[in-house]
């Protein structure tokens, strides 16, 4: 006798129900033990080590802005956070550099898989829970593909992280009274992020810019009672030295400022043009963000935003690119919903982003030893690839969202 397909075992569905939910925490898992795996307690992530010494020294009533200087010079840089990040890292160095690598790895992993699940959820927002966590999972644990997160994990950086927090409370994740919190938080941690303040401004969502201003100013209070000499020497003198975080014309800097200084031949005389760049970069690009979050595009108009600010931003290292991961994303999803006219262009942008991304083309233009001040040609355009990515997605944005046109790109 053969049960009729419209027929359902008693209590299969409610099974396949409770079994979703294992089967996820199962992936999640196995992708945070693989990143462990691939990147474990040994490794050296230079950035972390970075984070610890500074952590230490507020620890034990040191100056976090010189401790680097008693080890050798290729055993730590200068920190180069506000004193609030330091409070933060202070459980790290409590842990030990070993402890603190695992933490740092499980804490990016984590960040990713989320990143993948709300860009997901932003752009299919009718899709069931369980659909979303399971393809967005998926998709952030492919984003170890980009270099930008692989350098993050490289370097125990907290890129990944700061996006994740960024995404959840710009995107809308949080309860209404709180929205504008973690994009100050993340402001205070790294300053970066304050792009996101003007863009709150900027699409009119004032409430949660006052709340984002506030938590960045509580964070700056926090620093200053923890540490106020060292409060004094990063908000009066270190925050105005761009170049105390590394080389600008590193080929890793993928900011405005490194790329006149790669092709200036130096800083000097850059200025002029790397200001005008800014302006017209924070106008433009601002003004595509406006267009779409007036269009109710909102994940497009948060990831112009950080186009805006990696560009714009005196250092942008390549690991600071992690932006990368929901930005290709989206490029491919509208390029499948694109109609076929149209098609083409995203599909060759989207293949740039992945291509320059996965690949981490300027890493294959010559450089250390000022050797990025010798580029020619198709050097100058490998050796920029992740700004000029970037200014490509900007310049279709806006031609995407000219006024006369009557529904989005």
């Amino acid at each position: 006798m053969t049960i009729s397909p419209s027929v359902r075992p008693a209590g299969s569905t409610a099974v396949r129900t409770r079994r979703r939910p294992r089967l996820l925490v199962a992936a999640a898992t196995l992708f945070l033990i693989g990143c462990l795996w691939h990147w474990p307690p040994n490794a050296l992530q230079y950035d972390l080590r970075v984070y610890v010494v500074s952590a230490q020294a507020f620890l034990h009533g040191q100056d976090i802005y010189t401790a680097h200087l008693a080890y050798p010079k290729d055993m730590a840089l200068g920190f180069t956070y506000p004193p609030f990040a330091a409070l933060l890292f202070a459980p790290v160095a409590l842990l030990g550099t070993a402890g603190g690598r695992v933490l740092m790895t499980l804490l990016n992993a984590s960040a990713l898989l989320a990143i993948g699940i709300v860009t997901l959820r932003a752009l299919r927002p009718q899709w069931s829970r369980y659909r979303v966590a399971a393809i967005g999972m998926a998709i952030g644990a492919a984003g170890v593909a980009l270099e930008p997160v692989r350098s993050t994990f490289d370097l125990g950086q907290v890129n990944l992280i700061l996006t994740a927090l960024l995404l959840v409370d710009l995107l809308g994740h949080l309860p209404h009274r709180f929205r504008g919190v973690l994009v100050g938080v993340a402001t205070g941690i790294k300053l970066t992020p304050g792009i996101f303040i003007v863009y709150l401004l900027v699409t009119r969502r004032y409430r949660e810019a006052a709340t984002a201003a506030a938590a960045t100013a509580g964070t700056m209070v926090a620093g200053a009672i923890a540490m106020p000499e060292a409060s004094r020497q990063f908000w009066g003198v270190y925050m105005f030295d761009p170049s105390r975080p590394g080389a600008t014309h590193f080929i890793s800097n993928q900011a405005w400022r490194g790329v006149f200084a790669r092709v200036a031949g130096g800083i000097d005389g850059i200025a002029p043009y790397w200001l005008l760049a800014v302006v017209l970069t924070c106008t433009l690009g601002f003004l595509a963000v406006r267009r779409a979050y007036e269009r109710s595009l909102v994940l497009e108009s948060v990831l112009l935003a950080a186009v805006v600010g990696l560009l714009v931003s005196p250092i942008s290292w390549t690991g600071h690119w992690v932006w990368a991961l929901p930005i290709c994303a989206v490029l491919v999803h509208h390029t499948l919903q694109a109609r076929s006219a149209r098609r083409g262009v995203l599909a060759g942008l989207a293949l740039a982003w992945l291509v320059t991304m996965a690949f981490g083309l300027p890493w294959h233009s010559p450089h250390l030893g000022d050797k990025e001040y010798t580029h020619h040609g198709i050097q100058l355009v490998v050796g920029n690839s992740y700004a000029l990515c970037g200014v490509a997605v900007l310049g279709l944005a806006l031609y995407g969202f000219r006024r006369r046109l009557t529904r989005a790109a």
